[in-house]
């Protein structure tokens, strides 16, 4: 890897600065619904990429109460929808310190209503990023699409950019489509690879 020729870090949302447990979301939605409604129906319907490539969240709300016999409103939604993520503050302030110095982005998988909750919870301070994020370019990893788009919208040449990812496809997907990548196995090991490619200054 020739770090020379690296212009941006590249990190994923869910997994990398924000933690999250999928079960706990989908149980406090199943717990809302219908008898009958298990978690696991619910993670079926939760999974739809079609909420993160952009379509409003609020129609997933609209399903549930339909389909499922989900018994809050909007706002109880919202909660219940959000309930499994939880910032990684240390991550934050590592990501932060990069951004001083270099040219730092997020590029994740996600919906309007969990990253709305991720900057609320970081009081604004994830919003100040440079950000590519599913639900607004209408695309997810690991396509190479989504990467294609990444790039061009960065204004950069994909192997310019070293992404982190702690999902194995969504690494590989990066590698195909030009990008340098590896996949994030947690925050000790993210500082001694960044120390190790002189990335950390």
């Amino acid at each position: 890897m020739s770090t020379r020729d690296i212009h941006a870090l590249v990190f994923d949302l869910g997994g990398v600065i924000v933690d999250h447990d999928n079960t706990v979301m989908h149980r406090a939605l199943a717990a809302r619904c219908r008898a009958g409604w298990t978690a696991g129906q619910i993670a079926e319907v939760t999974a739809d990429a079609l909420w993160g490539a952009g379509r409003p969240v609020a129609q997933l709300h609209e399903a549930l109460r339909r389909d499922a016999g989900y018994d809050g409103d909007r706002a109880e939604f919202t909660r219940d929808f959000c309930c499994h993520l939880s910032l990684n503050h240390s991550m934050l302030v590592l990501v932060e310190r990069l951004a001083v110095r270099r040219r730092v982005m997020i590029f994740s998988n996600t919906n309007e209503a969990h990253w709305e909750s991720q900057v609320a919870a970081s009081a604004g301070r994830l919003g100040a990023f440079e950000r590519h994020l599913s639900f607004e370019i209408g695309c997810l990893k690991p396509s190479p699409e989504a990467f294609a788009i990444v790039a061009r919208r960065a204004g950069l040449a994909p192997g310019a950019m070293l992404f982190f990812d702690d999902v194995a496809a969504n690494v590989e997907g990066a590698l195909r489509a030009g990008f340098q990548a590896e996949l994030f196995k947690g925050e000790t090991r993210l500082r001694d690879r960044l120390i190790e490619l002189g990335l950390d200054r």
